[in-house]
């Protein structure tokens, strides 16, 4: 274990030898820290935060006891605490100490040593010179480190009131950054205004591992300044923050023009089994010599950065894989179109966006009700806030509660763990209830008392639980036949149907068609690598004239599939694999006929396979499953 010491030069028969005296801490609350002593002048141990070695212990006395070394030997003498120093046990005024003995202050033991041995640091670096002090850094166990928490005492003293407030503003500061970049600057600009440092600097470990120079305060002195990968190595490895004295005598290339360097590692234990170091912060000075209180600083510091340094990583992350989803998903945020029922609808949306009562959203499949939902979402004030969406007709029906309302573990089999459902995620943000008519009854009685401001308990649950969640409820169902059959609440539905948008099919929007047609095809035409693919004329028109009973989604799996199977230059009739108009007039206009209809179509392309049917169809399986029983479709095989 690397520790603090204080060097004395001792003649041997060989020549020069180095002897250090430092305290190590066996018992406090930071075990493992040693602490370097000064043989030409008196070293003060107690709870004053000015103390050379200072101690946060509430038993212990602002100035306990002093430690010096007097025609040659070492002693600890009490300062008239209130509790008292013992040395091995014994309670003494004044007593000589030698290598391994204990001294007890307060309720902190530590032990002194003397070595002549050189330190780990200055075999690495080549140094004669005196690691000050070397303080193992970890910013994620507080219980373990008096780096991160503070005495109510130590609020009495200013110099360390304004170190708080300092440390606070720079955590509200990096609150507003993105950028790590900026993070970074944030957090050199006080080491360097704060510490009086000619040179500040930050590197940071690469994908393979290796460090490299990220960003040097002063800018000018970039070119210039040669920081000491020997010394970022060491305290990386080691997770270690180091303070070394006296450099100009040294021999590190790299810190022979400064006086002192302080350099500590930005640590990251976040979602890892052991910490990690990210980087590491350089501070150095060419006169004088720091303070202790630069040197913890520093280490608060270099804390504060790499938790924000990781939520920006993270953020950074999110925000790539949101943008590689959008647009894997066209139209994903986007209401296209511009006949007069869509501007109509747009202008409803406006209105019912910033209401906070629930929204019925009624409409075929495929006519975009997801996305009428994400644009109240988007133009509300829960805005800033997620939108989570839920498929209940793809929730087995003796899971929906436990889905939607969470359940505690053991409350039924195959429940080994806390869940939190959808409405809990959900809280002061906004849900969408897709196919809402598929809920249970019980789960619809639930979702009622939620509506109307009640708490609600999760499976097995023993406490209730209340949420703030604005409900968008989406069906391809007349609810209202629901009602009438007993499938759904009557009370809840005119609870969900304060605000009922209707969302056209694609046949009764006219024009909007073409606009489709060529946002759909640009986008497959770069997504496939296809830019120089055209459509016939011929071809445009079959798209216009057909009746599209899948609507939206439908034309864009067509065309989807029509710029991948295109074998020419154009996209021509044949490609867009559509069949003609039937035969038979439209004997019903209900939807349920034309449901029935489309799901024995696609089980017949799919040869009575459930899962290819279900991908024609553009719905789950288990959906399709539901379907079949529901009216009653028999397969020739049961295949799946």
């Amino acid at each position: 274990m690397a520790c603090l010491r204080a060097a004395q030069e001792t003649t041997f028969s060989g020549g020069i030898a180095i002897v250090r005296a430092y305290l190590t801490m066996t018992r406090g609350t930071q075990a493992g820290t040693s602490f370097s002593l000064s043989e030409v002048r008196e070293n003060v141990v107690g709870r004053d935060p000015s103390a050379h070695v200072a101690l946060d212990d509430l038993v212990c006395s602002r100035r306990h006891a002093v430690i010096g070394r007097d025609d040659g030997a070492w002693y600890v003498e009490d300062a008239g605490s209130r509790n008292g120093t013992y040395v091995n046990g014994q309670k003494i005024d004044r007593a000589t100490i030698a290598d391994g003995h204990t001294v007890r202050i307060g309720s902190t033991e530590l032990e002194f040593h003397l070595s002549d041995t050189p330190l780990p640091a200055d075999e690495a670096l080549g140094m004669t010179q005196s690691v000050v002090m070397d303080r193992p850094v970890d910013e994620l166990a507080p219980d373990r480190h008096a780096t991160m928490r503070f005495a109510p005492e130590s609020l009495r003293d200013w110099a360390q009131v304004g170190e708080l407030l300092l440390l606070y503003q720079l955590s509200i500061k990096l609150l507003s950054c993105e950028a790590p970049d900026a993070i970074i600057r944030v957090g050199l600009d006080l080491l360097i205004g704060r510490t009086d440092a000619a040179v500040v600097g930050f590197l940071w470990v690469g994908d393979d591992g290796q460090l490299r120079r990220r960003l040097v305060l002063p800018e000018a002195s970039h070119q210039r300044v040669v920081f000491s990968q020997l010394l970022t190595d060491l305290v990386c490895r080691q997770r270690h923050a180091v303070w070394i004295a006296d450099q100009a005598v040294g021999q590190s290339k790299a810190l022979e023009h400064y006086a002192d360097a302080v350099c500590v590692p930005l640590i990251n234990k976040r979602g890892l089994p052991g910490s990690t170091a990210i980087g590491a912060i350089h501070v150095y000075r060419r006169q004088g010599h720091f303070r202790r209180s630069d040197f913890e600083l520093a280490i608060s510091v270099a804390n504060i950065v790499s938790v924000a340094l990781v939520r920006a990583r993270s953020h950074l992350s999110l925000q790539s894989d949101y943008r590689r989803l959008v647009e894997s998903s066209p139209g994903y945020d986007e209401l296209i179109g511009a006949s007069p029922p869509m501007e109509q609808l747009k202008a409803k949306i406006t209105r019912v966006a910033r209401a906070s009562s629930c929204v019925l959203i009624r409409g075929e499949s495929g006519t975009g009700k997801e996305l009428v939902a994400r644009a109240i979402h988007a133009a509300s004030p829960r805005a800033d806030r997620p939108m989570l969406s839920v498929n209940c007709a793809a929730i087995p029906a003796d899971l929906m509660e436990s889905q939607l309302f969470g359940h505690q573990a053991g409350a039924f089999t195959g429940a080994d763990r806390d869940h939190v459902g959808y409405f809990q995620q959900a809280d002061l943000a906004t849900l969408l209830l897709d196919e809402v008519g598929e809920m249970t009854l019980d789960g619809q009685a639930k979702l009622l008392r939620i509506l109307e401001g009640h708490p609600f308990m999760p499976v097995g649950g023993t406490e209730e639980i209340e949420v703030d969640v604005r409900v968008i409820a989406a069906t391809n169902q007349d609810l209202q036949d629901y009602v009438r059959a007993k499938r759904f609440r009557e009370d809840l539905y005119y609870r969900l149907n304060v605000f009922e948008l209707l969302v056209p099919p694609l046949r009764e929007r006219g024009d909007d068609i073409d606009l489709l047609i060529d946002y759909f095809f640009d986008y497959f035409c770069r997504q496939h690598g296809r830019p120089a693919l055209r459509m016939t004329a011929a071809a445009r028109a079959a798209l216009r004239s057909h009746p599209w009973p899948g609507n939206v989604r439908q034309l864009r799996n067509v065309l989807d599939s029509a710029v991948v199977l295109a074998d020419t230059a154009a996209i021509s009739v044949k490609d867009l694999g559509l069949r003609g108009p039937t035969e038979e007039p439209l004997a019903s206009l209900r939807i349920d006929h034309w449901e029935q209809k489309l799901i024995r179509e696609a089980l017949l392309r799919s040869g009575d396979s459930v899962l290819k049917a279900a991908e024609l169809l553009g719905i789950g399986r288990a959906t399709l499953y539901r379907k079949l029983d529901q009216y009653g479709i028999q397969r020739t095989s049961e295949s799946d």
